[in-house]
């Protein structure tokens, strides 16, 4: 009795996702949160890079924030800001890529099953 009430319900469950894949509306609010969840990677990946820039010394960011902001100059410092800013646009943009291919695919029409 348990087994087939299983059963119905994940039949059940699985119908509609059925039906909603070949919405249009619900394709691209999957290519949305793929976009959101990219975006969210690609930021912490940028964020990443400025330690494995860093020597192994350097990677205590406690123990050595005075002494790293002391020793840039303010030009290194802000080539070092475009240099992250580029890195985040760079990857954003693949993300959006990424975004433009997934709905131009949820805008082509899905073609009719033939023999029907």
């Amino acid at each position: 009795m348990i087994r087939t009430l299983a059963l119905a319900a994940l039949l059940a469950s699985c119908l509609p996702t059925v039906q909603a894949a070949e919405d249009a509306g619900f394709c691209k609010s999957m290519c949305s949160s793929e976009r959101q969840e990219c975006r969210a990677t690609a930021r912490k990946a940028t964020k990443n890079d400025d330690l494995l820039e860093r020597g192994p010394e350097d990677k205590n960011p406690f123990a050595n924030t005075a002494n790293h902001l002391q020793g840039q100059s303010e030009q290194e410092r802000a080539a070092g800001g475009a240099s992250f800013h580029k890195r985040q646009s760079e990857r954003n943009g693949a993300c959006d890529d990424k975004y433009q291919r997934c709905t131009r695919a949820c805008s082509i029409p899905a073609k009719p099953a033939r023999g029907s």
